[in-house]
């Protein structure tokens, strides 16, 4: 039995790896895309970690014994060579490594960095560039083909919000380039990976079969999140009890340039928005419990507040209902 789970993950990691384009595949059960990146073991103490990722600073403050974390806003080639400058990184096995780790979509105000230049820039600074894809999906985003070494994704989204526990596919990049020039970042991040010898991931038939209709089904449900973010996005833009809807698809998102050319597919499927005169408990208060307790990445339109709910900020993440449906309901809570 033990064998055919082994069997059933390198079935799925080898899908995800032909999905991705990456030179190999690791699933682990992980809280979230920070936690999974320290489980790999191959930030280590005496690297530097660059990060933006204002919503999970405590987690990448406490979760990288002996390792030089430096937290940035924000997530610009300025501002994380800036933080490197000091820093003597290496590509060799040895190190030390310097790492720069920012989202395709993320943090607060859903904010989409330049990952083509960010890829150039970690090169010459000789640093190692993680994506977290959580948000955008590997449907809607391929940091791997804009410059990162390796790639992390929560899978709530590709299980449909059905798995029984958190899984991350932590994707990394080929390092042979055409014309048989090697990309020295990504086998040195390779070099690291294999030393690690990580083993494989007990996973259920059940659970493999959850993600295995995920990946099936994957496209055509991200790209419904998509189109009903999208709606819901333009609705809020308009409606004058809100402030502030920030969309990386709309004109006034400040990296709404970037995102056309960095995501596909659309331009994800999260919203985030500021109340005004209220707090984001009271408008969950005066909305339907599904809005709350709906799993993430799940059919169900999902709510949460990202600073807390004392504070005026609601992230949206749309599910696969009825767009028409979702705004009527909001705007009656909205209205109350």
């Amino acid at each position: 039995m033990k064998g055919r789970y082994c069997v059933d993950v390198q079935q799925l990691e080898e899908a995800w790896a032909l999905r991705t384009g990456a030179r190999e595949v690791h699933l682990f059960a992980a809280r979230h895309v920070p936690a999974a990146l320290s489980l790999l073991g191959i930030v280590r103490p005496g690297d530097r970690l660059v990060a933006f990722a204002d919503d999970f600073a405590d987690a990448f403050a406490h979760g990288f014994e002996g390792c030089d974390v430096v937290l940035v806003d924000p997530p610009s080639v300025a501002a994380l060579t800036a933080a490197s400058e000091d820093f003597d990184a290496s590509f060799d096995a040895e190190g030390p490594h310097l790492w720069w780790f920012v989202n395709s979509i993320g943090g607060f105000g859903l904010r989409v960095p330049e990952l083509r230049a960010l890829g150039r820039a970690a090169r010459e600074a000789h640093a190692l560039l993680v994506v977290d894809n959580t948000v955008a999906s590997a449907f809607g985003c391929n940091p791997l083909r804009l410059g990162a070494v390796l790639s992390l994704e929560a899978l709530d989204r590709v299980c449909a919000g059905k798995a029984p526990r958190k899984l991350v596919a932590a994707s990394m990049a080929r390092s042979q380039l055409k014309r048989h020039r090697m990309d020295a970042a990504a086998a040195c991040a390779h070099a690291l990976l294999e030393g690690r010898g990580l083993a494989k991931l007990d996973l259920p038939a059940g659970e493999a079969g959850v993600l295995e209709r995920g990946l099936d089904s994957l496209d055509t449900r991200m790209q419904a999140h998509f189109d009903r973010a999208r709606a819901l996005a333009e609705y809020l833009a308009a409606n004058e009890t809100v402030r502030n809807v920030r969309y990386p698809g709309l004109s006034s998102h400040p990296d709404h340039a970037v995102a056309t050319g960095i995501l596909e597919h659309g331009f994800g499927p999260a919203v985030e928005f500021d109340l005004i005169e209220r707090s984001a408990g009271e408008l969950f208060d005066a909305l339907p419990g599904e809005f709350r307790t709906s799993p993430a990445g799940g059919a169900t339109t999902r709510l949460s507040a990202p600073r807390g709910k004392q504070r005026s900020t609601i992230r949206l993440f749309a599910g696969t209902d009825d767009p028409l449906i979702v705004a009527a309901t909001l705007d009656n809570a909205l209205r109350k």
